[in-house]
């Protein structure tokens, strides 16, 4: 059976019998005492809680998170929410099916936004830096680390949180840092665009994504920019980079997030650290509106509140 029917699709009332990956599972007691399982079923399109009330021990061991699985049940509203009465699942047996049917893709395709990455380490003329990029971003993209990074998303949740988004935010604010090296006076552009192509580097292993996006345990312990410098550090010393060059793109990935609060072990102390610091954050929020903007219910013109801007956010829509 292959995936016909997909979350957006579906309307209340209506039987449902299809494929779904399991975002998170949980049993529970009703206060009955009567065991229950919760769960969290997911396409590319979005995800809806589904709730086992019947041979819900049985059930259970079927399956567990991040599988994939076939089920039956019927869809109805609860508190305005799409919510699956589920009758039955089963765990996909044999060739797993493709995930990206259960996860999100960058819209803009993975071919057309590596295509743009590779442009922009092209037009990178420092050798030592085009090096440097060259062995972290090669064409074809042949090595473990390069086929991941196509595939990283962005975030577990906060922003770009699809397959390729992680792709999609470096070329975005590769591009930006592009432009404003020639904005503005004094910025190195190679430099920028090296350390806005490596910011976020360290994702590909803060970050699981072969089912449902979590952190990995050395994501959670260390975080993306520690790992990311220390993956820097490494690729430098394989290709040579000297060490001066070195130690400006680790500052910049270790600052980027701009203040000690926000996660970065250093301010931005560099024109080429402060400058990619504030386009990091703004195609971060840029991309993070949008989201919201597409999960708003129709007619709707504010959002819930959203965690990430820590305020409700207005469509612009005014009504007439």
């Amino acid at each position: 059976m292959g995936k016909t029917k997909f979350v957006k699709d579906i309307k209340e009332g209506e039987p449902v019998r299809d494929l779904f990956l399991v975002g998170n599972k949980a049993q529970l007691l009703s206060n009955s005492g009567k065991p229950y399982l919760t769960l969290t079923l997911r396409d590319r399109t979005g995800q809806f809680e589904g709730r086992v009330w019947d041979r819900a021990e049985e059930i259970g061991k079927r399956f567990e998170r991040d599988d994939i699985v076939e089920v039956s049940g019927s869809a109805i509203q609860y508190q305005g929410r799409m919510q699956l009465k589920v009758q039955d699942v089963q765990k996909v047996a044999g060739e797993k099916p493709d995930l990206a049917d259960f996860l999100p893709v960058a819209k803009q395709g993975i071919e057309p936004l590596w295509k743009r990455l590779r442009e922009l380490v092209a037009g990178v003329a420092d050798a030592d830096l085009r090096k440097l990029l060259e062995s972290v971003f090669p064409d074809p993209p042949g090595t473990d680390a390069a086929r991941r990074f196509r595939q990283a998303p962005g975030g577990k949740r906060m922003h770009h949180d699809y397959i390729g988004g992680l792709l999609e935010h470096t070329v975005s604010v590769a591009e930006v840092c592009r432009f404003l090296s020639t904005h503005y006076e004094g910025v190195d552009g190679d430099l920028i665009v090296a350390g806005a192509l490596l910011h976020d580097i360290g994702k590909v292993e803060e970050l699981s994504y072969e089912g449902t996006f979590d952190y990995t345990d050395e994501g959670r312990l260390l975080g993306h920019l520690y790992m990311g410098a220390e993956w820097v550090s490494r690729e430098c010393c394989k290709v040579g980079t000297p060490p001066a060059k070195a130690m400006l793109l680790k500052h910049i990935i270790l600052s980027h997030h701009g203040e000690l609060e926000y996660g970065s072990p250093k301010r931005p102390k560099t024109l080429e650290a402060v400058l990619l610091h504030f386009a990091e954050n703004m195609d971060a929020k840029a991309n993070a509106f949008a989201g919201a903007m597409e999960d708003l219910p129709e007619g709707a013109r504010w959002t819930e509140y959203n965690r990430m801007f820590e305020r409700y956010l207005f469509s612009g829509k005014t009504g007439k």
